[in-house]
């Protein structure tokens, strides 16, 4: 049975439930597929030599695009943005395609990592979703004794993939597994056209019957699910209130030391919006914030399934498009903070005793989440697709754009003066935030948000185009992986080609931390390591080893830095804490951790 409804058409399935809200504008929304693929995106992937199947993906994220700025209010707020799902029509072709047997030849064809989730024990109180990596001969540090460097990470099929008990997560798979995920991730990217800074795909694999995949947790992307084979549970919430405790970041919960429950939920004025069973070919937007929690165990309940074993096929695999302006602090908090800090402006929600202020460039604890709803969810919003554009229609010098521009600095500003009214504050008229130093501000967040844009950009290009090396080989390439390889064909390798782009994105966040230090953009600047960070560390234990004149490095997480900012506290991703580290056993940073 389907309804129409303000011209969404509302597909009732037995498989979906679907739970009043007392936020109206919250309820999850339906969409009908087929959508008819754009002229834009057709003549896209003709001008850019790729299969018509990927003018189906980018046309999939225009309508996420549409989805954005419909539910973007005119003062820049998007609360009343929900969740919504896709059914695919069987009569027409999946929009994104990926299954166990494109998994394996993946494996076969590069060394790829991946890791597992699992909620972590201290001191008897369970905690949060936290990972820890899969696969590799390794001793009980992580490390393997044969063989050095990417060699120790390769999985295999059979002893990592098919023996796992629980999800395993291929995080930044658009980026690593050339072959359809990349030209996937760039056909993302031309759909969102300017409506999420970049894009990161990761690639779930559960097998049946799992009681929990992952428990309940927030993200802080935006993220677009597709179903592309097996089936999961979903349960997606309305966002907690975050005055209930106002020092739990509202885009982390249920992750690190914050064990989320659904009592909590319950407990925080969170309700269940949404019980679904995703199928190949399903789509599913869940908007930054939203708690959900995912399982397989009763994904296969006909009378079919009573009893049968379940094979690789009846596996769920689903990618996990994550929208990542957030990552990269293009909202409002971010810009508000770093206008005041370069301005020298009091800034009423930090306090003597604040955190830190840290890689994100936003406080999302603290005095933020006691103000009231429709303000926090103003300054939580991202920025809106006017900032950032790869089409030429929203070139900075056009007056279209400095229009935008206009408007995103008057909602900062508007945002700005809210906050010191909710908080009792009045600013000396010398030391007010002014228009002029919202647009200045809005600018160079414009300016360094395309570079980072470009970069996301120029990464799956750079993929593609090994992909299209890689066919021409004629398979040759995926026949002579192997432990020993040439210098030139290994610098080929995705675990190798990565990681120079995402350098660059974060040389660009800390180009704009910089600038909010000190006014003005900064060359040749080095990134600071703050607490949150990923990087690359060397173990303890093999401080003493060298293979080839190096020592084995391992990714870990910083928690603790010291006073004088000289020594390093790390945890790595089995649970072991490392402590008084020196910079210079340290790289990075690369980025600022995982999600689900």
């Amino acid at each position: 049975m389907a309804l129409l409804i303000n011209n969404v058409v509302l597909i009732l399935y037995t498989s979906i439930i679907v739970f009043p809200s007392s936020s109206a504008f919250l309820q999850p929304l339906f969409k009908e597929q087929p959508l008819a693929v754009s002229p834009d995106s057709t003549r896209w992937v003709f001008e850019n030599n790729l299969d018509n199947k990927y003018a189906i993906t980018s046309t999939l994220f225009k309508e996420v695009a549409l989805h954005l700025r419909m539910h973007t209010d005119s003062n820049g707020s998007r609360a009343s943005c929900p969740p919504f799902l896709m059914r695919r029509n069987e009569n027409e072709p999946m929009m994104i395609e990926f299954n166990c047997n494109d998994l394996e030849s993946a494996l076969s064809c590069d060394y790829l990592s991946a890791c597992t989730g699992s909620r972590k024990s201290n001191e008897g109180k369970i905690g949060g979703w936290e990972m820890e990596d899969l696969g590799g001969n390794q001793d009980e540090h992580g490390y393997n004794q044969d063989v050095h460097s990417f060699q120790a990470k390769r999985l295999d099929w059979k002893e990592d993939i098919l023996n796992a008990t629980n999800t395993i997560i291929f995080n930044s798979a658009g980026s690593y597994i050339s072959s359809t995920l990349a030209a996937t991730s760039l056909a993302a990217l031309h759909g969102l056209d300017g409506a999420s800074a970049g894009v990161c795909m990761n690639l779930y694999v559960t097998p049946a019957m799992v009681q929990t995949s992952a428990p309940p947790h927030t993200d802080k992307q935006d993220v677009v699910v597709v179903q592309t084979q097996g089936r999961k549970r979903w349960r997606v919430y309305s966002p907690p209130d975050s005055s209930f405790d106002s020092e739990l970041d509202p885009f982390k919960r249920g992750k690190g030391t914050d064990s989320l429950t659904l009592e909590m939920l319950e407990r925080e004025n969170s309700e269940l919006l949404l019980d679904v069973t995703l199928y190949p070919g399903d789509t599913l937007f869940v908007p930054a914030r939203f708690p959900h929690t995912t399982d397989t165990l009763d994904c296969y309940d006909n009378e079919n399934d009573i009893g049968r074993s379940f094979e690789k096929e009846d596996w769920s695999m689903h990618l996990t498009v994550g929208l990542d302006s957030h990552v990269w602090n293009l909202n409002y908090i971010s810009m508000r903070t770093l206008a005041l800090r370069s301005h020298g402006i009091h800034d009423v929600l930090l306090q003597q005793t604040a955190h830190s202020f840290d890689r994100n460039m936003d406080m999302c604890v603290g005095r933020v989440n006691q103000l009231s709803n429709d303000l926090r969810e103003g300054l939580y919003s991202s920025v809106d697709d006017t900032m950032l554009s790869f089409h030429s229609k929203n070139d900075r010098s056009s007056p279209k754009s400095a229009q935008s521009m206009e408007k995103l600095a008057s909602n900062l500003l508007s945002f700005h003066d809210r906050t010191n009214l909710e908080c009792g504050f009045r600013e000396d008229e010398a030391q007010s935030l002014t228009f002029d130093q919202c647009l200045q501000t809005v600018n160079h967040f414009q300016y360094v948000g395309q570079k980072i844009a470009n970069s996301h950009q120029d990464m799956y290009v750079a993929a593609v185009k090994e992909e299209q090396m890689r066919v021409n080989e004629e398979g040759g390439w995926a026949r002579n992986v192997g432990n020993s390889m040439p210098d030139e064909r290994a610098r080929r390798l995705s675990i190798f080609r990565v990681p120079l782009y995402f350098q660059e994105m974060d040389m660009c966040r800390e180009e704009l931390r910089a600038w909010g230090d000190f006014l003005g953009t900064h060359e040749n600047i080095s990134p600071m390591i703050l607490v949150g960070d990923q990087v690359e560390s060397v173990f303890p234990t093999n401080l003493c080893r060298e293979v080839d004149g190096e020592h084995p490095f391992n990714s870990a997480k910083v928690i603790k830095i010291s006073s004088d900012g000289m020594l390093y506290d790390l945890q790595y991703f089995n649970g072991m804490v490392q402590k008084g580290v020196q910079e210079h056993y340290l790289r990075g940073p690369h980025g600022i951790g995982l999600y689900i």
